[in-house]
């Protein structure tokens, strides 16, 4: 008989409820503020990433992850009161899909999930190759495998506590270049553990990924043995137009500001889910909620709704509910009424937030 689970236990999928797909409950930003700092990011002064009100517009624009006052991770009580803004909107449960080097204490997890009486889902894996804890750099796929999958039996360390879900990143400097080597064992030793659990795998991919390399990344996951259906491809909304897409609208006049979902139908139609997880993203490249929404509505036409996940992939302080911003709760209160206006019923909506991740996450 399948399960969901979560930090507090195994529960049965329908007992999930209403689920964001993908948070960062309580993230810690160490490994991404130094990976930003070789990438040639420019010192910023301290003033500047102190989480007060006059900054906040320059902490959501990126800044927080380098501003050790965003953070979240060992503030329980933060993460318990956004969980709970999240119940008031109806929420049920929320995917952590922090993997390794970014995931917090996961016994934070259980006691904010307690205290908001939220399910919790957390994950195993590892983030991109230059975001990785001391001595997970160069380990083989044998290894991996070996590592995440005591953690999916038997718990992180001595907690007792284990992970629900799988999770690792592609990335790209060069959108014609080969993916990354380490990120690909990473990809082949979970793909490997889903085949063997049933557990999800959720595959972060991002600018600036080219759809080959996004298509190259599915495919290696696939020929691992793993289904189909536990293969998340997370943030496709991301590719929604490109990335210069702003620059070229306003700088032609005869410029039509639009989307494409091109890539993420060519991804669906090798039978696996993909995340619509940015809802609320502030980062100019991306599309906005009204772009994403578009391409949402595209594809729901196109009778692609019982693959497709939402989430908000809120990370920081300075994004929750607590400072002014939205949190958890942005796709609950935006999306609902656009489907509406769209033609779509109820039911539509409930498969993406109800349905679909009840079946994903269900083991």
């Amino acid at each position: 008989m399948s399960a969901v689970t979560t930090v507090r236990g195994d529960i049965a999928p329908e007992q999930l409820g209403y689920t964001s797909m993908h948070e960062h409950l309580n993230a810690e930003f160490s490994l991404m503020a130094n990976l930003i700092k070789r990438y040639g990011a420019p010192e910023v002064p301290a003033a500047l990433l102190e989480l007060r009100t006059d900054n906040l517009a320059f902490l959501r624009d990126f800044g927080a992850i380098m501003s050790p006052a965003c953070a979240t991770a060992g503030d329980v009580e933060f993460t318990a009161a956004e969980l709970t803004y999240f119940k008031q909107v109806g929420g049920s449960a929320i995917c952590d899909a922090s993997p390794i080097g970014l995931r917090g204490d996961v016994r934070e997890l259980l006691a904010a999930s307690e205290r908001a009486d939220v399910h919790v889902v957390f994950a195993t894996g590892l983030y991109v190759a230059d975001a990785r804890p001391a001595g997970f750099e160069n380990r083989d796929e044998h290894d991996l495998y070996a590592f995440f999958s005591r953690e999916v039996s038997t718990g992180v360390e001595d907690t007792g506590l284990r992970p629900g879900m799988l999770k690792c990143a592609l990335s790209a400097v060069d959108p014609a270049a080969p993916l990354h080597a380490s990120e690909v064992t990473t990809l082949r030793a979970l793909g490997r553990l889903s085949a063997e659990t049933g557990l999800s795998l959720h595959v972060h991919t991002a600018f600036p990924m080219s759809s080959e390399q996004v298509l190259r990344g599915l495919e290696i996951a696939l020929a691992t043995g793993m289904s189909p259906d536990r293969l998340v491809m997370i943030h496709m909304d991301s590719f929604l137009r490109p990335w210069d897409a702003l620059d070229s609208y306003v700088a032609d006049p005869d410029a039509v500001r639009t989307v494409s979902t091109e890539l993420q139908r060519k991804v669906l139609d090798h039978g696996v889910n993909i995340g619509f997880d940015s809802w609320s993203a502030t980062t100019a490249i991306l599309p906005d909620d009204y772009d994403r929404a578009k391409g949402l509505v595209q594809l729901l036409r196109a009778g692609y709704g019982d693959q497709i996940v939402l989430g908000h992939d809120t990370a920081s302080k300075v994004n929750g509910k607590a400072y002014g911003y939205y949190g958890y709760t942005r796709f609950p209160q935006f999306l609902p009424p656009v489907l509406t206006r769209a033609g779509f019923g109820d039911d539509v909506y409930r498969t993406l937030v109800v349905d679909n991740p009840a079946r994903i996450l269900a083991h």
